[in-house]
């Protein structure tokens, strides 16, 4: 891993903090007054721009994935140069880079909706053209959102792609750091219109991020987190205190996209109750599971069935048959539980077949199965854990 350069980096600004005038010298302002020695600011369309334009080419019939990717480019290719020139009043000196250029550094597959950087090529071409500029003491301004393939054609990076904008750049670049500026002070802990003040996190594990970014959280893109880099600083701070220094939310780490995580558990009880399953009587078998070990929980029309850990097994079946509401109980024990982690899982559809067909190849039985989001969690008898995990890493492999 080439060693990171401290004192660049790449500050992206949202749409809704270039929806004016005023906010756009203040923007330019805030990137000036940041202190860092070399910078490249990524802009999206400012305002509503990119869903008005989405709005007028859905009056006008079918029209090909190609001219909506360089219709919608115009957004953000109008934003790159209103903002250069502000930073130019400002007397900065900058310059814009936009698809038709030459320097245009991130290049793409053809999908016109959604397209996917090519990180060899793209690499390339910011080793060529990008460190130059900066190396000269220029302040690049980039269109976010936008790419171009191999024959020319203009690409758009899918909704909220102006976070991979930066964070592709920032890892071609070996930046020290990203600063994502939005609305808000920081990564919150609820969505203000949903949930009456929510908290500013001062840090969040980078897998919490993608988790909650896929879960709907609009803070920042889930696709985006894959490209940060080991010991880059990754920041999400608020464009109303107009300081790009201010704490904000750090994301913390880095997703292992290049291998994928298995880890085991043994010595699971899969106790299944037969009960209505409803909030009152969920919580009271959450609160009486206590201290022991949740590894897992899947539910039925009738009964539920939770993985537990426990060192009083008699007691803690005894204690669930006393509930009220728990018609019957049953237990199977010696469950062994095999968890693989991998953000592609989210995006990439056959993981799930691909993993239990590979188990029932070889005869093993899976007592359940369960998801969330980046992760697959296969039980299991645990006599057969070591050739299900063999059986598991050939599939993850195929």
């Amino acid at each position: 891993m080439a060693f990171l350069k401290s004192d660049r980096v790449v500050i992206k600004f949202g749409g809704a903090d270039l929806s004016t005038g005023e906010k756009i010298r203040k923007a330019a302002e805030m990137v000036l007054k940041s202190g860092f020695k070399e910078i490249i600011v990524v802009v999206s369309a400012m305002g509503n721009t990119t869903d008005n334009l989405i709005d007028i080419m859905s009056h006008l019939g079918k029209i090909s994935d190609k001219d909506y990717a360089d219709i919608l480019s115009m957004g953000e290719r109008t934003s790159a140069r209103i903002f250069c020139s502000a930073l130019r009043a400002l007397g900065a000196d900058a310059v814009y880079i936009e698809p038709s250029h030459e320097e245009w550094p991130i290049i793409t597959d053809s999908n016109f909706r959604d397209a996917k950087p090519d990180m060899q090529e793209t690499f390339i071409r910011v080793q060529k053209y990008i460190e130059p500029l900066l190396s000269s003491g220029k302040i690049v301004v980039i269109c976010g959102f936008l790419g171009r393939d191999k024959n020319g054609n203009v690409t758009t990076l899918g909704r909220g792609g102006s976070d991979t904008t930066a964070l592709v750049l920032a890892n071609c670049l070996r930046a020290g750091e990203v600063l994502l500026v939005k609305e808000t002070e920081g990564v919150l802990s609820a969505d203000p219109k949903i949930v009456n003040k929510p908290r500013i996190l001062d840090k969040i594990d980078i897998y919490e991020m993608f988790e909650l970014a896929h879960g709907g959280a609009k803070i920042v893109k889930a696709e985006a987190l894959k490209y940060k880099i080991p010991g880059q600083r990754l920041r999400v701070v608020g464009f109303m205190s107009g300081d790009l220094r201010s704490p904000g939310t750090e994301i913390m780490g880095v997703l292992n996209s290049g291998s994928f995580e298995i880890r085991e558990e043994r010595n699971i009880a899969a106790i299944s109750l037969i009960c209505d399953i409803n909030p009152r009587n969920l919580s009271q078998l959450f609160e009486l599971l206590g201290e022991n070990t949740l590894l897992g929980v899947s539910t039925g029309r009738r009964s539920i069935t939770v993985f537990v850990v426990t060192k009083d097994l008699k007691g803690l079946m005894s204690n669930l048959h006393s509930l009220g509401f728990v018609k019957a109980l049953s237990c199977l024990t010696n469950v062994g539980l095999i968890e693989i982690s991998h953000p592609d899982f989210i995006d990439s559809p056959g993981w799930v077949a691909k993993i239990t067909g590979a188990l029932a190849s070889r005869g093993i039985n899976i007592v359940e199965v369960t998801t969330s989001k980046s992760t697959i969690n296969i039980f299991i008898d645990e006599s057969k854990m070591n050739e299900a995990l063999v059986a598991v890493r050939g599939a993850l492999e195929a």
